[in-house]
């Protein structure tokens, strides 16, 4: 399975963005190839820094899945078999164990738990989170479709996107992540590895820059 790679280059900074297909196995071997072709002086994940440290000290212990994260594993199970899927993500799981073991600086771009919270807070209303259950709902029962990986991710963001809190809250987080991004332009060479339903956004903002 290939990780789309997109190639931007900011002033003296060559940004490098792997778009990932959350839990896919297959990706854990590409995120090696990109390492060690790209050669990163930083490596930076679509997780927040609470997150990368949780993934580092993570004891093997089974996940707490939300009710989306089940419908999207099995949909993916479904598609590619039970032994493609793991969690935590292997695409983040092996940047970081690379990035350990080589001395590579890694970080995570995304909000922290209180930033998140508070904006989740603001923008979700009680109603939105209804809505939200009816189509979790109607999702256990259908699946989701998608004939490859990426679909199956695109099209269930893009189901929880048409409610307008979360979509409002997913564009926050991007750009609180190409802010994070943007501090960091002191180094010449970035690989970016973020969700695939948000790569395109984070690489159209990075060009605004």
């Amino acid at each position: 399975m290939s990780m789309k790679s997109q190639s931007i280059k900011i002033g003296t900074t060559q940004i490098r963005v792997l778009s990932t297909v959350k839990g896919l196995v297959s990706e854990a071997k590409v995120i090696e190839k990109e390492i060690d072709s790209f050669i990163p002086d930083l490596i930076v994940l679509g997780l927040s820094e609470g997150e990368v440290e949780g993934i580092r000290k993570w004891d093997g212990e089974p996940y707490e899945l939300s009710g989306w994260d089940e419908i999207y594993g099995l949909s993916l199970r479904k598609l590619l078999g039970d032994n493609s899927i793991r969690l935590p993500p292997p695409s983040f799981t092996r940047a970081i164990e690379i990035a350990d073991s080589k001395n590579i600086t890694i970080l995570g771009l995304d909000m922290d738990e209180e930033t998140y919270t508070d904006e989740y807070t603001k923008n979700i209303s009680t109603w939105q989170l209804f809505k939200r259950g009816r189509l979790e709902k109607s999702m256990v029962k259908s699946g989701i479709e998608g004939s490859t990986p990426e679909e199956i991710a695109m099209n269930m963001e893009n189901s929880i996107r048409q409610l307008s809190g979360f979509k409002k809250l997913e564009t926050l987080r991007v750009e609180h992540m190409v802010s994070n991004l943007r501090n960091n332009f002191d180094n010449e060479k970035i690989l970016v590895i973020i969700e695939v339903s948000n790569a395109e956004s984070l690489i159209n903002l990075l060009k605004e820059s």
